[in-house]
This record gives structure tokens, C-alpha cells and sequence, in this order.
């Protein structure tokens, strides 16, 4: 216990250590590619709490290669200093430092997850609308207004009808933002479209506000029109008429945004939402399971880091474990990116896609470990 928490430390030090020093580089390389844009007044505490998310953000997507840095430093520091010469001397293999080693990387890993979906996802929010909005042109908060906008059209399940809800902008701030509704649930400002099978307008029916009654529409204010197949028009109005509509309420729940910029509850909810409503759910899929996967990666890639600082050739050390672990997290990164690419062109089922970097950086350091002996 005492060698498993002294090596713990070592390596909880050198993932620290390696994380601030590659989030800060990051950060002044970025300040000074867009330091230009940055002016008018209230420029200081707008660049300071852009930032401040932006660390958040580079945190998230680095942490994965500071623990395999780290663990990369942390081990070759046990073979400068000959501590790794008297353990083989006492009879304790490679895996008594990979043990500790791994077990930092995993703790790490599910801070990580939960600190990205507590933080990560609205610091990444709040990034985006402060460029377009402070430091960007019309054109950036044109397509930030219309990116976040609340989705207003839907097609029904069997395909014959298209809602359109209209109705108050949504809450400022807010890019989780479902369809207007009232508190008790009702849309408002609602058009149900009918069409045939060849794509004509068959029945328009416009409603002041549309609540759910059990297993059926409730629509008030409602002016039904009929389209003959004469050219003439039947219209009807009625103060509220209960409607056969097979979309239950949560059909029209999908919220804008891209699935990296939703918590992991929303993910969820949108990806059964889509699912249902026949929507493209692939990125949402891919976005699920890498949302695990990736914060874990440094598990796998400091154990194919450590095997290499341990391998018994080796010289160089510190400089050597710096070379060795860039490497391994550019060639998983490479990897990542093959996987994704299969994953979305539907090669590949997203959990695979997401999942298989990481067993095989795993499997591929069990090999190298046991190699080192």
C-alpha cells in the first residue's frame, strides 16, 4: 500500500503538472491568433471570461493526453532515480507501478466526465455567443441566432402531417429551448399541415394553442381547412374540437444545439426524441458514447506510455517520456478520428466507433507491459 500511494502521488503530480503547462500553452497560443479581434469597451472582463470557458473547454479535451504524459514522466522518474532497479531487485514486476498509475488515470478520467458535463457543456455555450456577440461580425451572430434557435417545424410520424409551432421567442440565454408552451403544457401558435402521398396539400388546421386531453389534441381557437380535390375549400371554425393526432407531446420536445453542447441528460432525452420522430440520431449516438469513452482514454494510453518508459533499451528519461507520449496521443487521436470517420459514414456502429480506440490502446498496452518483464 505504501509503494501503491507513493507512485499514486507521483503520478497525480506529473498529470497536474503536464495538464496546466498544456492548457496554458494552448491558451496563449490561442490569445495570440485572435488577439487582434479583441477591442471596444469592456474588452478586459469580456476576454477574461471568455477565457475563463475556454479553459474549461481545452481542459476537457486535453486531459486525456496530460495523463498520458503524466504517467509517461511519473514512471521515468522511478527509472532515473534507480527506484524502478530496486524493485526488480525485490521481485516486483512492471505491473506494481501500473496498478497506482492506472488507478490516478481512471479517477481522473470520471472527474473529468463529470466535470465536462456539469461545466464543460455550458462553458462551450457560453464561448460560442460570446465570440459572435462580442468579438464577431453580423454575419457570426446571424448564424449563432439561427443555430440556437428553437426548432419550429416538425413532421409527424407516419409522415401525412407537418406541425408548425409558432408562438413568444424563447427565454435569452437559454439553448436548450424546447417549443413554446404554455404552463400547463399547451404549444401555442400551431398549423398542422396534411398532405397526400404525393405530396399535396390536403387539410390545414391553425389553432391559437394545442394541449394534450390522454391520447388525443385539444385545440382552441381552431380554423379547419379542407382542400377538395374540386379546387374549392371547406373551412370550418370552432371555439376548441379534440383531434386524432398520433404525436404525443414529447415528440415535440427537440431542443437546438449541437449533441457535444447538451448535458448528458438532454443528450438522452433528444436522442429518444429524434429516434422517435424519425430524425438523423447518428451524431447524437457517436456523441453518447464518446461523451464516456473519450475521458477515459488516458487509461489505456498511459498504459501503453508506461510500457515504453518501462521497455528495457531505453535511454533519455524525462526527454524520452515527453517524446513517447506525444506520440501515443497523436496516433490515438489518428486513430480516434478513422474510428469516428467509419462511425459516421455508418461503416461502423457508433459504440464501436467511439469505444474502439480505447481497447485497442488497452490491449496494446497489456501486451507491451508484459513484454517489460
Amino acid at each position: 500500500m505504501i509503494l501503491f500511494l507513493y507512485a499514486a502521488r507521483r503520478t497525480l503530480g506529473a498529470f497536474a503538472v503536464a495538464l496546466a503547462g498544456v492548457v496554458a500553452i494552448f491558451l496563449a497560443v490561442d490569445f495570440v491568433d485572435n488577439s487582434s479581434a479583441f477591442s471596444g469597451p469592456g474588452v478586459v472582463r469580456a476576454v477574461l471570461e471568455l477565457y475563463a470557458n475556454k479553459t474549461a473547454i481545452v481542459v476537457g479535451q486535453v486531459a486525456p493526453a496530460a495523463m498520458i504524459l503524466g504517467a509517461a514522466v511519473a514512471v521515468s522518474t522511478f527509472r532515473n532515480t534507480r527506484e524502478y532497479t530496486a524493485m526488480r531487485a525485490l521481485g516486483l514486476g512492471p505491473w506494481r507501478l501500473a496498478v497506482p498509475v492506472l488507478a490516478v488515470t481512471f479517477a481522473a478520467g470520471l472527474a473529468l466526465m463529470v466535470v465536462q458535463d456539469m461545466w464543460g457543456v455550458r462553458a462551450a455555450e457560453r464561448v460560442e455567443e460570446i465570440q459572435a456577440f462580442r468579438f464577431g461580425r453580423g454575419g457570426d451572430r446571424r448564424r449563432y441566432v439561427e443555430s440556437h434557435a428553437p426548432k419550429r417545424w416538425f413532421r409527424g410520424q407516419d409522415g401525412r402531417r407537418i406541425y408548425h409551432l409558432r408562438g413568444p421567442e424563447p427565454d435569452e440565454g437559454s439553448a436548450e429551448q424546447a417549443p413554446p408552451t404554455t404552463r400547463d403544457g399547451a404549444l401555442v401558435g400551431v398549423t398542422v399541415l396534411e398532405i397526400t402521398p404525393d405530396f399535396q396539400l390536403a387539410r390545414r388546421i391553425d389553432a391559437v394553442r394545442m394541449r394534450p386531453d390522454g391520447g388525443a389534441w385539444v385545440l382552441d381557437g381552431v380554423e379547419d381547412r379542407t382542400f377538395l380535390p374540386d379546387g374549392t375549400v371547406r373551412l370550418e371554425r370552432a371555439d376548441a374540437r379534440r383531434y386524432e393526432f398520433p404525436e404525443p407531446p414529447e415528440a415535440f420536445a427537440v431542443v437546438p444545439g449541437r449533441p457535444e453542447q447538451m448535458r448528458w441528460k438532454t443528450l438522452l432525452s433528444q436522442l429518444k426524441v429524434r429516434r422517435h420522430l424519425g430524425l438523423p440520431v447518428k451524431q447524437f449516438e457517436l456523441e453518447r458514447y464518446n461523451r464516456i469513452a473519450y475521458p477515459f482514454a488516458g487509461v489505456p494510453g498511459a498504459l501503453l506510455a508506461l510500457a515504453l518508459a518501462l521497455r528495457p533499451s531505453r535511454k533519455g528519461h524525462i526527454s524520452a517520456a515527453l517524446l513517447e507520449s506525444v506520440g501515443v496521443t497523436l496516433l490515438f487521436w489518428a486513430t480516434q478520428g478513422v474510428t469516428w470517420a467509419l462511425g459516421n459514414s455508418g461503416r461502423v456502429v457508433p459504440w464501436v466507433a467511439a469505444w474502439a480506440p480505447d481497447v485497442l490502446f488497452l490491449a496494446a498496452g497489456v501486451l507491451a507491459v508484459r513484454r517489460t518483464r
